[in-house]
């Protein structure tokens, strides 16, 4: 199962080749594929780089834990994310691609659902609208603002200490939490490996299904709106085409193979 992993990496993980560094984007110094690796590869990548080309816009790409990415973009050391969400804690200093007044999803990069899992033997539910049978607090990966904010508009307590979604299925079997929510992907891949199959089970109702965006520090978007405005654009019409929507089935039809093998 790893050496299939390892092999939809290979596969994404190279980004396109930039000469410059025009728009210094930080990524997640962990991987999420499909969409997203730390090198700036996978589908996201790939369509950022894509779209950048179009726009005349040089990209460059470097890693960093979430929070830490987060911290550099707010205060003008990188310039933007490129698979954030739109959520209030990061409108301050953010921008986001919008059409009247709302963040417009037809040119996000991606969307992505967040899942809810739970031990095989709890009778921990979600049920699309509320959690049921649901003691404790809520595992929530590190630095996932869209999970934080949600949860908390709905006042259901989290806890945010495990920095993975492996690291708090890890504290669900040990009964430290009754359910923990994070990427379907990443659940899926982790769910198929012997430290969790048959022990942790995906509630069938997702948690979120969000639109995720190029998010750009607000000051620099400012100086540069007409470019970043065709930057986003481009992503939008790209994301249309018939050659990425096949490089998208592909991986999303080898990530499925892998799950079975």
């Amino acid at each position: 199962m790893r050496r299939s992993c390892a092999s939809l990496l290979a596969l994404l993980m190279l980004p396109l080749v930039a000469h410059g560094s025009e728009l210094r984007l930080c990524t997640d110094e962990k991987s999420h594929l499909p969409y997203l690796t730390p090198q700036g590869g996978g589908l996201a990548g790939l369509l950022i780089q894509m779209a950048a080309k179009e726009a005349g816009v040089q990209v460059e790409f470097h890693a960093a834990p979430t929070t830490r990415c987060r911290e550099e973009i707010r205060v003008g050391v990188a310039d933007g994310f490129p698979t954030a969400p739109y959520t209030p804690a990061l409108e301050p200093f953010m921008a986001f691609p919008m059409k009247n007044g709302k963040p417009d999803a037809e040119r996000a990069v991606m969307t992505a659902r967040a899942a809810v899992f739970r031990r095989k033997d709890s009778p921990a539910n979600w049920d699309g609208t509320q959690f049921s049978h649901v003691a404790k607090p809520v595992l929530i990966p590190f630095g996932a603002v869209l999970l934080v904010d949600r949860l908390r508009a709905m006042e259901v307590p989290t806890d945010d200490k495990g920095k993975t979604l492996e690291a708090n299925l890890v504290k669900l079997l040990a009964g430290r939490g009754d359910v923990a929510i994070g990427s379907e992907m990443s659940g899926l891949v982790l769910l198929a490996t012997p430290q969790f199959q048959g022990k942790i089970e995906m509630l069938p109702m997702a948690f979120t299904e969000e639109p995720y965006y190029l998010g750009l520090n607000r000051q620099y978007y400012e100086a540069n709106t007409e470019q970043m405005e065709a930057l986003w654009s481009a992503v939008g019409r790209i994301r249309k085409t018939p050659a990425y929507l096949k490089q998208s089935e592909k991986a999303f039809v080898q990530a499925a193979r892998e799950l079975k093998e």
